[in-house]
């Protein structure tokens, strides 16, 4: 099928749905272009109507895009006038060919939409070079606790991939499996998030889910995001980030979150205020510089959670926020003595950290201390530490030894 034939199915007036039937193999050259407003971004399909249904049951989508350098693009586009449709039953399989790195950014789907769900969809992207790649980018565009015209998007029971292999990495770039920007009361549920990246140090990102949006609800998700460095020795390869959490009213409850394979690994990175983060097992892995959670939002909440790191120099939670409930932790370093540098399980000397309750966590096999802490941090209450003969249990930054072997700036690659 022609992508014009497609693009004329979507929006016919005959009906609410659209159904996709046998294998759309679509080839994309680098002239099709559509504005954006003011911006000005290539687009392939666009979803324009209201309570569509698009259900891809009996048919599936293959694209190969040969360039997509010139501009920002997506494969969908769904404007801001097609409120409440719905994708069910989609697989779409894109693979990019650009001819050289790129700082453009490409989004499998790009929704500015109210209410719009993924049902049961199995999407991948894939880029053979540099590019900044999105598997589904949810743009609300306004920072507002009112409404936006992306809130209320739903993905559940679904694939969603993103992967960068680059061989070269001349440029910057981030890979997210699923971004939410600014959109308010998102729901990820039931589904499985992969974002990939190869490169060297920060510059180049894989952060398997994004958000920044308020009130969003992630739960019984399976999400990783991946540097491609398995030997995890060195600080010089790309960084992996499993979720960053910006947005303010957050649950994040029942996943599994893992940031894995790169220079430096994060599990979970949450700085949205009121955050709840309970029953997820999170963790940071194939690392020279693990930290299994970085909490800087005020007023959360972290109960209940498993958090374990195979990194040679482990944080499992690295804390620096105000009156926030710690509890109900247990926390384990999976690397063997012998291989790590340094390890703390939880790490909470920030000025930033006050009033805070640390309660009833177990720490284990961590290598040089279970909890560092400065005393106005907070309250500590029944923790227990199970490591080996030499881990200090519980230290602050008096302890010039111990604060200049765990300083994250002394951390060194491995040769």
């Amino acid at each position: 099928m022609e992508t014009t034939a497609l693009q004329t199915k979507l929006n016919d007036e005959r009906g609410r749905k659209v159904e996709l039937e046998g294998k759309i193999e679509l080839k994309i050259c680098k002239d099709r272009s559509v504005s954006l407003g003011r911006s000005y971004s290539r687009g392939i399909l666009e979803v324009t109507r209201p309570d569509l249904l698009i259900d891809g049951g009996n048919g599936e989508i293959e694209a190969e895009i040969e360039d997509c350098t010139t501009g920002d693009w997506s494969l969908f586009l769904i404007r801001p006038t097609a409120r409440n449709v719905t994708f069910r039953n989609l697989k779409v399989r894109v693979h990019i060919r650009n001819p050289q790195a790129s700082t453009r950014h490409f989004s499998l789907f790009y929704n500015m939409a109210y209410g719009v769900k993924f049902e049961n969809c199995q999407l991948e992207v894939y880029s053979d070079r540099q590019l900044n790649l999105y598997g589904i980018c949810n743009n609300g565009n306004t920072d507002t606790h009112l409404e936006t015209r992306a809130d209320n998007l739903i993905v559940s029971d679904s694939c969603v991939r993103a992967e960068c292999r680059a061989e070269s990495y001349p440029v910057e770039c981030t890979v997210y499996g699923l971004c939410n920007y600014l959109a308010n009361s998102v729901s990820v549920q039931n589904t499985f998030v992969y974002a990939t990246n190869r490169g060297e140090g920060a510059g180049q990102r894989a952060v398997g889910v994004f958000t920044n949006g308020r009130f969003g609800r992630f739960t019984g998700n399976n999400i990783k995001a991946n540097g491609c460095h398995n030997l995890g020795v060195a600080k010089e390869q790309a960084h992996a980030c499993g979720m960053i959490n910006e947005g303010m009213y957050s649950i994040i409850t029942s996943n599994n979150i893992v940031g894995e394979w790169g220079g430096k690994c994060v599990g979970l990175q949450t700085s949205g205020e009121y955050a709840l983060v309970s029953s997820n097992k999170i963790l940071a892995t194939h690392t020279i510089c693990g930290r299994s959670v970085i909490s800087t939002g005020d007023g959360g909440e972290i109960s209940g959670n498993i958090l374990t790191s195979t990194s040679r120099n482990a944080r499992l939670l690295e804390h620096d926020a105000r009156q926030c409930i710690l509890s109900g932790n247990i926390m384990e370093v999976l690397m063997a003595q012998s291989e790590c540098r340094s390890g703390c399980g939880i790490y909470a000397v920030g000025a930033h950290c006050q009033g805070n309750v640390i309660s009833e966590n177990i720490i284990r096999q961590v290598a040089d201390c279970g909890i560092f802490i400065r005393p106005e941090a907070g309250v500590l209450l029944n923790n227990q530490v199970f490591s080996y003969p030499e881990t200090v249990a519980l230290a602050g930054p008096e302890r010039k030894d111990l604060y200049l072997k765990l300083e994250e700036r002394n951390i060194r690659s491995l040769s």
